[in-house]
């Protein structure tokens, strides 16, 4: 449900070079009405306020990439292979709605998940979007589209039982399967065009060719949905580009030309760093083997460096951390950010990535801002997170969080009390 509020004071950050001292956001029915100086006779008497003095005010936070329906207990770490494979679909989407928890009181308001067949996170985005539950706003793909031996296929244990259209080869099977997720509800559509890590394939392998690859942009296209590759090969990269994507999802071998493409074409770059450094940093204790971090080390630091060549470039950066149960906790999506500015952008960069760039990707001009129109989403961030983003991974410095002009704070530390969502190990990484 929308409401109405105001925040007052503050450093308003209403989007990229646009900041706002002592600032002003009035939302009205949940639509913000005014974001930028104070001013007499703009807040009607009688609204809710919330005084921000001391305090960043930013625009609700989008995190691209996520894998919602994963392990929320971080007291009982799992193998990923062991959650996917033994957990039940109930199971995971129950650990999805405390994942969700997790992000909307780490100040992201919307997710953009990549989704897990027939776990029923289409029925928890219509339930939130309802009012029926609170959670931020989801934009679901319900399934990958995967060719047999691709990497969706091998990143499910051998024996969880295979359904029809868990895999799809050929021109016409993958038109068909655009089709199915479009009618399932999806928002947009997420491809696998190149291998992964998972046992029994090589990131190097490209997946799909280039006519089925443009098979599934063209249908979704024709449907209105974007197209998200996950492409970590050279390749599989190339044919993505040469088949119009909108995003590519870790791109963790660009080269110069391809990142050239990227940039001439307007794809979006989507580079999931936080979770190859959690990985590097703290994987053995998240249910990875000690060959398993090994296996990951040149991915991350190909992913560095194709991050350079990215910004280099001029390619779109949108903001996704792969979030993934345990390797890479729910709570903790302020952690990419740092990674940004660590490797190279302005903390001012960095927040765009989170708000107006991804937005754009999102196709949603409506989210990521606060200006006139904008959803009213609001983070209230105690201090100046223009001169330290990593304010934004301490969970304590989370002020308020503001969903379609309701202020979610009491309900969240509530919820976060009850149901232990804010394990240390969710909300405090480690420092490098």
């Amino acid at each position: 449900m929308a409401g109405d509020i105001a925040v007052e004071g503050g450093l308003v950050w209403s989007g990229p070079h646009e900041h706002h001292q002592h600032g002003l956001v009035y939302i009205r029915a949940g639509v913000v009405v005014h974001a930028g100086p104070a001013g007499e006779g703009i807040v009607p008497p009688g609204t809710p306020r919330l005084d921000a003095t001391g305090c960043t005010v930013l625009p609700g936070l989008i995190d691209a990439h996520v894998h919602l329906t994963t392990n929320s207990d971080h007291h009982n770490v799992l193998p990923s292979d062991t959650f996917r494979g033994q957990v039940s679909k109930p199971g995971k989407l129950l650990h999805g709605q405390r994942n969700a928890h997790r992000a909307l009181a780490a100040g992201f308001t919307t997710l953009r998940v990549m989704g897990h067949r027939g776990v029923g996170e289409i029925e928890l985005r219509d339930f939130i979007d309802a009012g029926l539950v609170v959670g931020p706003r989801l934009l679901v793909a319900p399934w990958w589209i995967t060719m047999t031996n691709g990497h969706g296929d091998l990143f499910y244990p051998p024996y969880t039982l295979r359904e029809q259209w868990d895999t799809a080869d050929g021109v016409e099977e993958c038109r068909k399967l655009v089709r199915l997720q479009a009618k399932e509800g999806a928002d947009f559509i997420k491809v696998m065009a190149s291998g992964g890590m998972s046992k029994g394939e090589q990131p190097h392998w490209p997946n799909y060719s280039v006519a089925e690859l443009a098979a599934i942009v063209e249908t979704a296209h024709d449907l209105d949905l974007r197209v998200a590759a996950h492409a970590l090969s050279t390749e599989g990269i190339r044919r993505s580009l040469a088949a119009g994507v909108d995003s590519i999802e870790h791109g963790s071998y660009l080269e110069e030309d391809t990142a050239a493409e990227m940039a001439e074409r307007g794809t979006f770059l989507v580079p999931t760093m936080s979770f190859n450094d959690w990985c590097q940093r703290e994987g053995t204790g998240r249910g990875l083997s000690a060959q398993g971090v090994a296996d990951l080390r040149e991915a991350h630091d190909r992913t560095l460096e194709s991050f350079a060549l990215a910004r280099e470039a001029g390619v779109k950066v949108v903001m996704g951390t792969d979030s993934s149960g345990t390797l890479c906790p729910f709570g903790a999506h302020a952690r990419e950010l740092e990674l940004y500015v660590k490797h190279g952008m302005s903390a001012d960069e960095a927040l765009a990535t989170a708000t107006t760039t991804a937005a754009s990707l999102l196709d949603r001009p409506d989210l990521g801002a606060l200006r006139a129109g904008a959803v009213g989403d609001v983070v209230i961030v105690d201090g100046n997170v223009l001169s330290d983003v990593s304010r934004l991974g301490q969970q304590s410095n989370i002020r308020h969080v503001v969903r379609a002009g309701r202020d979610l704070s009491a309900y969240l530390r509530a919820t976060s009390e009850i149901l232990d969502l804010h394990s240390e190990v969710a909300t405090h990484p480690a420092r490098p």
